[in-house]
């Protein structure tokens, strides 16, 4: 998956110009990178009435008592469809997580919620449902969401 998202990343990130691109930095309350994670996010792909972003993230979360705590590292592709200030998101990543006792995991990330982000202003805002897929050792899903604030860095204001 991560390298599915390398490739993708790298086809689209070169089809428009460093100027025509938005970057933005966000902190996501529970969501894709567990308790709380902050992101960077970069839009690299438009048509029409939809934009394609991936984002890089840290968090810190603890696991248990055998793996201690992790640093989370989500990272996703994401979509966001729509007119104006209102647009349905949605994305696929992968969640890699290293424990300070040395234990791996990866998670597959998914999110379907909305964002709001005004044309003339610079926050945006998200409130996504975020299921968490483990496929390592057995296939579960954990029902997960969160809600996101965020700051778009070269957004020209109108």
């Amino acid at each position: 998956t991560v390298i599915f998202l390398l490739t993708l990343i790298s086809v689209f990130a070169y089809g428009q110009t460093e100027s025509n691109r938005k970057k933005s930095l966000f902190l996501e309350i529970a969501g894709s990178g567990g308790v709380c994670s902050f992101n960077y996010e970069k839009h690299f792909y438009k048509k029409s009435n939809t934009e394609f972003t991936w984002r890089a993230g840290v968090s810190i979360a603890p696991i248990d008592k055998n793996n201690g705590t992790g640093i989370v590292f989500p990272l996703m592709i994401n979509s966001l469809i729509g007119k104006n200030s209102h647009k349905l998101e949605l994305g696929l990543g992968q969640g890699i997580t290293i424990t300070t006792r040395g234990s791996f995991f990866a998670l597959t990330t998914a999110a379907i919620g909305y964002r709001y982000q005004s044309e003339t202003k610079k926050w945006f805002y998200r409130v996504t449902y975020t299921p968490l897929i483990s496929y390592l050792v057995d296939f579960q899903i954990q029902q997960w969401g969160g809600i996101s604030i965020g700051y778009t860095i070269n957004n020209k204001v109108k």
